[in-house]
């Protein structure tokens, strides 16, 4: 009986040592490209695909805390990405800044609502006054609400997996770096009292 116990207790730990597999949200049916019909994604890794007909894919996220907010695009399409706030207005987009032709971008955000279009070179954001921003680095000023994120060339057809990370502005020192901070500064006062 203790060697059944001993086994089951070091397949537990063994178990509880492993990573979990990272959930994914998956597409659902076509993502709009309109950003008032995005799809509401649930988790940090978002997998779908452009087909032949795509123009591309929004979906809406949000965030409980700000930060640094960095989205990798990554997949068999030459992915480009625009990030757009609450108000549907164009913050930033990424055509190749990530390996290959994978995109990535980051940009410090507010907690709120934020929306994420994606689709395969050349991507534009377009608004109401059909105005258009091919979606890489920061939007022009002034640019207006998007209404829409539209492939204005040839559409390459893949899969693509959104990673979506955030780190804090101002991160809180962990108690270790304090503690060494704090016996650092003592050891400095020691010296200077037996120099003084």
């Amino acid at each position: 009986m203790n060697s059944n116990l001993r086994i089951y207790g070091m397949a537990l730990m063994l178990a509880s040592s492993l990573s979990p597999a990272q959930a994914a949200y998956m597409e659902l049916g076509d993502a709009s490209n309109f950003l008032a019909s995005a799809q509401l994604a649930t988790d940090s890794v978002i997998q779908g695909n452009i087909t032949e007909a795509d123009e591309g894919d929004v979906y809406k996220v949000v965030f409980g805390t700000g930060g640094t907010l960095s989205i990798s695009a990554t997949g068999s399409i030459d992915a480009q990405i625009g990030l757009f706030d609450a108000g549907f207005n164009a913050l930033a987009g990424d055509d190749d800044s990530g390996s290959g032709v994978d995109a990535l971008l980051s940009y410090a955000i507010n907690a709120g609502t934020y929306y994420i279009g994606i689709g395969d070179y050349a991507m534009f954001a377009i608004t109401a006054s059909n105005q258009a921003w091919l979606m890489e680095g920061l939007a022009p000023a002034g640019f207006g609400a998007v209404s829409y994120i539209d492939n204005q060339t040839s559409i390459g057809t893949g899969a693509y997996t959104l990673s979506l990370s955030m780190q804090p502005l101002n991160p809180v020192p962990e108690p270790a770096s304090l503690a060494l901070l704090g016996i650092g500064l003592a050891g400095l006062g020691m010296l200077r009292r037996k120099a003084g």
